[in-house]
């Protein structure tokens, strides 16, 4: 079981991580995270860590856990504060105010080797990168999906929310999410970040 570990020298406003990670402990320097077992998931209190900047606290923390997936956590959320931290190598962006079963999905994620920002954050930066997606996506490969699985992967792959999807194709969020996590397996992908950044990307030459 991966141990989790959080930065921040204000650990009284952590009381939903506290709840999703009961056994997780906070700590207050970069110095103390040297201690933590290998294999932990390293958590940012973003605006309570020693470090003003997010990304150069980023840095600091992953080489004082080398090989630790980071994740920031923020109360007040922003596309550029977002684009900061992962830029600077966090594996998760999200609200510090999530709900404690949120939190243990965005650590499944990432410990699992995928990208976390969150749905609403997610359709910003993808609207804000859209500009640079190929006017002739590729939708190739998907074969493997079933009818309605192809229907949810090309609605996700407009960047629209599971909410969205569920209303445009008269589904249950729950059922969207089932979907999803086929097609994450089939697809080869692990989130949906990757999945929309697959199926923009554009035909070969040859084709």
């Amino acid at each position: 079981m991966n141990a989790h570990i959080c930065l921040s020298v204000r650990p009284e406003h952590l009381v939903r991580w506290r709840q999703a990670f009961p056994s997780g402990t906070v700590v207050p320097t970069f110095s103390a995270l040297s201690l933590a077992a290998p294999g932990s998931l390293l958590w940012l209190h973003a605006g309570a860590l020693p470090l003003p900047r997010i990304d150069g606290a980023v840095r600091a923390a992953r080489e004082a856990l080398p090989g630790a997936h980071a994740v920031v956590l923020s109360s007040t959320p922003s596309q550029g504060e977002a684009l900061l931290a992962l830029n600077a190598g966090a594996s998760g962006y999200c609200h510090i105010a999530a709900t404690p079963p949120m939190l243990r999905q965005v650590a499944t994620v990432v410990l699992c080797g995928g990208l976390w920002i969150g749905q609403e954050l997610m359709q910003r930066v993808m609207a804000a990168a859209g500009r640079f997606f190929a006017p002739e996506p590729d939708h190739s490969g998907l074969e493997a999906l079933t009818p309605r699985e192809r229907e949810v992967a090309l609605a996700v792959g407009r960047a629209v929310s599971n909410r969205e999807v569920a209303g445009l194709l008269d589904i249950s969020e729950r059922t969207v999410k089932a979907h999803l996590g086929a097609i994450f397996e089939k697809l080869g992908v692990r989130d949906r970040l990757q999945l929309v950044l697959l199926l923009n990307r554009g035909k070969s030459s040859g084709e």
